[in-house]
């Protein structure tokens, strides 16, 4: 049964979002694609928030995220704070099963694992990663 992690990343106050999803798209999951050559995720995807200045807050409403109220980096809440908001970035790898994911912990905790931390630092706050194992999925539609 496949295995998904999903992790938090919150980038750098001094970060812009736009830096930060090139940087994690054009370096840091090319670096992840070669640390774990030998033991790939069977599928890694990131999503990232909307924010603010793309205006989806005024089309859809959402009084706390309109172009007029809000920083223009602020995330786009439908329900809550944008405060209560410390992420900018979802990150989720597919797993074939536990041996794969305890393949892919070893190599986090090698030479390879320390590359990427020490490359998540220049552009992330690594105190506030997040990394999650869920568990079973359900579908409804």
């Amino acid at each position: 049964m496949p295995i998904s992690v999903i992790y938090f990343y919150l980038r750098r106050p001094d970060v812009t979002p736009e830096h930060f999803r090139s940087y994690m798209e054009e370096t840091h999951v090319p670096l992840i694609k070669e640390v774990f050559e030998m033991h790939p995720p069977q599928s890694l995807r990131l999503r990232y928030i909307a924010r603010v200045k793309t205006g989806a807050g005024d089309r859809l409403g959402a009084v706390t995220s309109s172009r007029g109220r809000a920083d223009p980096d602020a995330p786009v809440v439908l329900v809550g704070s944008p405060k209560d908001v410390d992420w900018d970035a979802i990150g989720e790898m597919v797993f074939r099963d536990e041996l794969h994911v305890q393949q892919c912990l070893a190599v986090m905790n090698g030479p390879g694992g320390q590359r990427i931390k020490e490359d998540e630092e220049t552009i992330a706050i690594t105190e506030k990663t997040r990394v999650i194992l869920m568990g079973e999925e359900s579908n409804f539609m």
